[in-house]
């Protein structure tokens, strides 16, 4: 989806929240500023948007930002143990170990 619908289905989303009229026109001003590039077919995510927004100097410490926040979801991504096996954990030696392991092998042979 491009800017401009990713910005109309936000601010449908703060119609439905009932969000307030300062964070209504606020997004109506960045839709407005999104018009010359309705062609523009280059995906944004919703996420990625809505985190661009809420970073805005403009924006942060008012009802703009908390409005929203509340359209951010609220889980994490699901950990997948598949992916991240040993992370957690760590080498179980060192890098010095395993280096004096190879110079022994090779002393050995």
């Amino acid at each position: 989806m491009a800017v401009y619908d990713t910005l109309l289905n936000i601010r449908q989303k703060l119609e439905i929240n009932q969000a307030g009229d300062e964070s209504l026109r606020f997004i109506d001003d960045r839709i407005h500023e999104a018009e010359p590039e309705m062609g523009n077919n280059i995906y944004v995510s919703e996420n990625m948007i809505l985190r661009h927004l809420v970073r805005r100097t403009d924006v942060r410490g008012t009802d703009i930002e908390i409005d929203l926040l509340n359209l951010m979801p609220d889980e994490a991504p699901v950990r997948r143990s598949e992916l991240e096996e040993g992370v957690d954990t760590g080498p179980k030696h060192s890098h010095t170990f395993y280096r004096d392991q190879k110079r022994r092998d090779r002393e050995g042979a």
